[in-house]
């Protein structure tokens, strides 16, 4: 059956009007890039203290933030990109109060609350202990894998993205019985996982604020390298409104920014089964050879304001699978010899028995004759043929750019992740039992651009446009079709667009099989724009926002089109 075609469609997300009021701490929980830090000032009695200047400043990039207490004395940061920071307090009458070692997280809705001593401002006290957020302003759960967690824990092929399932409560639901198998156009590496019971495709994927999933089978789009990421946090229940598009569970993913200083990295990762001794129950020693490599680099352009982010990731892998086992004619067989078999064979046509099983040539099929000469002849007992099957051949290559820019009231962060994988399928015109099933080509782009202005000190504007595509698909390593064999059959080979040969299924029952993969372009994507308006009124805050995603699919796909032969 063949779909072509394209769908499209529009979802669009309230993330509401979402007003408390708590006297003391302001419940504003993070958003999709960052964290926010809140608070109360008190004096050495326990009273509030108003009017306090409290300033926060990254210890990496420059960037500082001021705002003024209320009259219950709360201070609130609501918008903070993630990273190191210092907290300092001044407030006449008192001493100055500097707080280091805050480190803030992804989502994260972190809570400090400080106690001024009565002093002159030109004092200060500084404390330099790592500081012990405390997380109250929020009911969302979930867990945060860190950079520790991505860099030291192993990673098989370096997929950050298999760390989710550190998660209490998260399983993968697709590996176990397969449940992407079959789909055209699956980049490797999509992840298929179940959250607190909830069906496969009920997690919302997050990169930077963007959509990061595939919207034909609702999993994950591959995670960048474990060089560019700087943290993820996967939330598993009680999640706000602003977060649309889940059931499940929501995975938020923050790549690395560059700093003040020039940091960089260099890695070859190598996997060679010549280092290795041979199993004990394995026939021959490993040959699978892979190769990782490349590096990240990130800095300043302009300190202070401007900053660079890049990384490079190449990976190649070869694999010799082991020997296949077909039966097939033998020669004698092949010229119409057919006297070693035991039944008395008859002209399907007259009726008549064969005599001596013997089947004139001119009455063998040009097809099964096609067929036949791209079908070796057996090198064992009873038409046994064994032969190596088709090489394994995979090659992936992934990049990111990002930029930072930070003035005054203004924050604006755009990045682009490229990722391609390509598995050429084998051909084997000299022994079609060979052809490789596994043709696939697929291209990942992935586009994020985020702007946060604050208007005023109570007033936080969040604009964000997000652009995600996936392209290719299937590759048939069919060197021929049934139409080139001489079969009087229509296929996809008769439609101009698809001039390379569909696939192939042919089945003897007790033989061989012959099947190759099929021709299928899926391409699909979406893009998303956001606006989330925040607003602090005394000891309230009002957030309230929209999100339009539009989700586009365009298919063609030959998949038995050209029919199964048996």
């Amino acid at each position: 059956m063949k779909t072509s075609g394209s769908v499209s469609g529009h979802v669009f997300s309230i993330a509401g009007l979402f007003l408390s009021a708590i006297l003391c701490v302001l419940p504003l929980s993070a958003q999709f890039t960052t964290a926010s830090l809140a608070g109360t000032i008190t004096d050495a009695t326990g009273a509030v203290v108003p009017d306090a200047l409290v300033t926060i400043s990254n210890v990496d990039t420059g960037l500082t933030v001021t705002v003024t207490t209320e009259p219950n004395g709360a201070y609130l940061f609501s918008s903070l990109l993630i990273g190191n920071y210092e907290l300092t307090v001044e407030k006449t009458g008192f001493s100055t109060y500097v707080q280091a070692g805050i480190t803030l997280t992804v989502n994260q809705a972190a809570s400090q609350n400080i106690g001024l001593q009565v002093g002159q401002v030109t004092e200060q006290v500084t404390v330099e202990a790592e500081a012990e957020l405390i997380v109250t302003r929020t009911a969302t759960t979930g867990q945060l894998v860190d950079q520790k967690r991505i860099v030291e824990l192993p990673l098989n092929g370096r997929r950050p993205e298999r760390l989710m399932y550190l998660a209490a409560g998260t399983v993968d639901l697709g590996r176990n019985r397969c449940r992407i198998c079959g789909h055209g156009g699956v980049y490797p590496g999509e992840e298929t996982a179940g959250v607190n019971g909830a069906g496969m495709g009920q997690v919302n994927y997050q990169l930077d604020a963007t959509g990061h999933n595939d919207t034909y089978i609702n999993v994950s789009l591959p995670f960048p390298n474990p060089d560019s990421v700087q943290e993820f946090n996967l939330q598993s229940s009680n999640f706000t409104a602003e977060y649309g598009n889940a059931a499940g569970g929501i995975v938020n993913i923050v790549t690395k920014s560059g700093t003040n200083e020039v940091h960089g990295s260099l890695f070859h990762f190598l996997r060679n089964g010549k280092l290795n001794s041979r199993q004990f129950f394995a026939p021959e020693q490993d040959v699978l050879k892979r190769n990782q490599f490349g590096g990240s680099v990130g800095g300043p352009i302009v300190r202070d304001k401007l900053f660079f982010f890049g990384t490079y990731q190449g990976t190649v892998l070869r694999n010799v699978p082991s020997g296949k086992v077909s039966f097939v004619p033998t020669m004698a067989e092949r010229q119409g010899d057919f006297s070693s078999i035991s039944k008395q064979l008859t002209d399907p046509l007259s009726k008549d028995t064969l005599t001596n099983n013997q089947i004139p040539l001119s009455r063998f099929s040009p097809v099964s004759s096609y067929f036949l000469d791209r079908i070796p002849l057996p090198d064992g007992a009873g038409r046994r043929v064994t032969f190596p099957g088709s090489a394994i051949v995979q090659e992936e290559t992934q990049f990111m750019n990002k930029i930072n820019y930070t003035e005054g009231r203004h924050q604006l962060t755009g990045r682009y992740y490229f990722t391609d994988f390509n598995a050429p399928p084998e051909v084997g015109p000299a022994n079609i039992l060979a052809a490789s099933s596994a043709g696939n080509a697929v291209r990942v782009q992935n586009i994020s651009v985020n702007y946060i202005f604050a208007a005023s000190p109570t007033l936080l504007i969040n604009s964000t446009f997000g652009l995600n595509r996936q392209r290719g698909g299937s590759l048939s390593s069919a060197d021929f079709s049934l139409a080139d064999a001489g079969a009087k059959i229509l296929g996809p080979e008769t439609i101009e667009a698809l001039a390379s040969p569909p696939e192939l299924v042919v089945t003897v029952t007790g033989g061989f099989r012959i099947r190759t993969n099929h021709l299928g372009d899926f391409d699909r994507g979406d893009f998303t724009i956001r606006e989330v308006v925040t607003k602090i009124a005394g000891a309230h805050e009002l957030r309230f926002g929209g999100e339009a995603v539009r989700v586009s699919n365009h298919i063609i796909n030959t998949f038995q089109m050209a029919g199964q032969v048996n």
